[in-house]
């Protein structure tokens, strides 16, 4: 797999936790252990439309990093660690669990070492 394909891969995926958060908030955090409150409910469509931006930003990132798609590449692997270690931070202690934070850690991990790896080429 080309490091171009694991940007659209991702974006793709940021794309759809993006829609499922903004559209399906309650069904979507509430799978992750959530107790849905009205404040909740917001915060949970804030965070589908950062998602949402996320991945427009991520499928237009071969376009716009030209030359530099490697070192772009290397930044995406540790914002997807980051984010294995906040989801795996909330499902280690019982904040989170379900299929929305196991899917999502198993994702961005499996995102992490192919951003780290075809970025090395």
């Amino acid at each position: 797999m080309s490091l171009s394909n694991v940007f659209k891969l991702s974006a793709v995926i940021l794309l759809i936790n993006g829609t499922m958060s903004l559209f399906a908030t309650d069904m979507f955090l509430g799978m992750a252990g959530f107790e849905m409150t009205p404040d909740m409910h917001t915060f949970g469509e804030f965070v589908g439309v950062t998602f949402l931006a996320l991945g427009v930003i991520t499928w237009k990132t071969n376009d716009l990093a030209g030359e530099k798609l490697a070192s772009f590449g290397r930044v995406y692997a540790l914002v997807q660690m980051m984010w294995v270690a906040i989801i795996g931070y909330h499902v280690a202690t019982g904040v989170a669990e379900g299929a929305t934070a196991i899917g999502n850690l198993a994702t961005c991990a499996i995102l992490a070492v192919l951003f780290f790896v075809t970025s090395r080429k």
